[in-house]
């Protein structure tokens, strides 16, 4: 191993390959690994210092953690940007060469790896999720069997309720019974889910409350318990970006760009990155938007009111959202500084991350 640098891992359940790299940047040998426990073999066979490139997927924080533990160093490569550098057809031997040509370049960042508390909470925003989409789908379904039937429901989840709860209460409204017990038992599903999200909700307020990196970062307007725990568990490195506009391209929230030459042609909002933060900034926008008073004067508000008159709602609030987004990249570079939506009324001597951000 002392001529080896690199070692890449092509991850799967059961069946592994490895390929190493020497310091000329050949590639000196390959191996499959046809079981968990050869693998488990061939990590205590290792010893730093070793790079080892694994691709992102099921079980690869499991994996890089074991890796860090016996002293190795561990990239942690996202599957897209690794599969632009593969050749040929796909096979487990040619995803390990393409790892060890994505080690190269020094556009593929690497995913940060996590620790298990991290990735709970992860999971705690991952649940969250998916019972949110299933209570739209359930909505949206109980809205389309109703309007078949000639019940109109109006926006939101609240009328929604209020509308089936007096259609299922009602006998005189004309809809089958076997679709009455069907629309009771959509609903039955969609309260569960409802109070899921509750608790997890509460949960995640408990967890921004007591962590201090998300404790920090919700003294921002428009973000909350949710949002502050979700950047936790994203582990972004501030230091990895030059300045807050790097940062908020990092998550998808500026345009998209098709120039040559002198021609410079911005697009629509790129849409790159993580998609879940990206959606939450924006819905944390909103909900700043629609605090702002037409008659506020302060300069926080002002400035919404010049971006709602040039851009509308929608656009004011992809314009917070990139804006709370340069405010949180100083944050968790600076942890000193504080937040205050109006510069000059901080005390002198305090560091203001709104003012850096002008």
């Amino acid at each position: 191993m002392d001529k080896i640098t690199a070692i890449a891992i092509d991850l799967a359940k059961n069946v592994f390959q490895a390929a190493a790299e020497n310091d000329l940047g050949e590639i000196a040998w390959e191996k499959p690994l046809k079981s968990r426990q050869a693998m488990h073999k061939f990590i205590r066979e290792l010893e730093p210092p070793l790079t080892v490139v694994l691709e992102t997927g099921p079980g690869a924080q499991a994996w890089a953690r074991e890796l860090q533990a016996r002293g190795l160093t561990v990239k942690l490569l996202p599957a897209q940007h690794t599969a632009t550098h593969r050749s040929g057809n796909k096979n487990d031997s040619r995803d390990s060469h393409a790892m060890l040509r994505a080690h190269h370049d020094r556009h593929v960042h690497p995913v940060p790896v996590k620790t298990q508390e991290q990735l709970a909470m992860q999971a705690l925003h991952r649940a969250r999720q998916g019972w949110r989409r299933r209570m739209t789908a359930i909505s949206n379904q109980v809205r389309g069997l109703l309007l078949e039937q000639g019940v109109v429901c109006a926006k939101g989840n609240a009328a929604l309720v209020r509308k089936v709860d007096r259609v299922l209460e009602d006998a005189t409204v004309p809809i089958p019974d076997r679709l009455r017990d069907l629309v009771a038992e959509l609903m039955g599903e969609w309260h569960g889910h409802r109070d899921r999200m509750a608790r997890i909700d509460g949960e995640l307020d408990t967890l921004s409350r007591t962590d201090p990196v998300a404790r920090h970062l919700r003294q921002v307007r428009g973000i909350g318990p949710i949002i502050s725990t979700a950047m936790v568990c994203k582990e972004v490195a501030p230091e990895r970006f030059a300045n807050g506009r790097q940062f908020a391209a990092y998550f998808g929230i500026t345009p998209s760009q098709h120039s040559s030459g002198p021609k410079i042609r911005l697009g629509r909002m790129s849409r790159r990155g993580d998609r879940y933060l990206r959606s939450l900034m924006i819905e944390g926008a909103h909900a700043v938007i629609r605090q702002i008073r037409s008659d506020a004067t302060d300069p926080y508000s002002r400035r919404i009111q010049r971006w709602l008159r040039r851009s509308g709602r929608k656009g004011a609030a992809v314009r917070l959202a990139n804006h709370n987004l340069r405010v949180v990249w100083l944050l968790l570079k600076h942890p000193q500084m504080r937040f205050r939506s109006n510069p000059h009324e901080a005390n002198l001597g305090t560091a203001v991350a709104e003012a850096a951000v002008h």
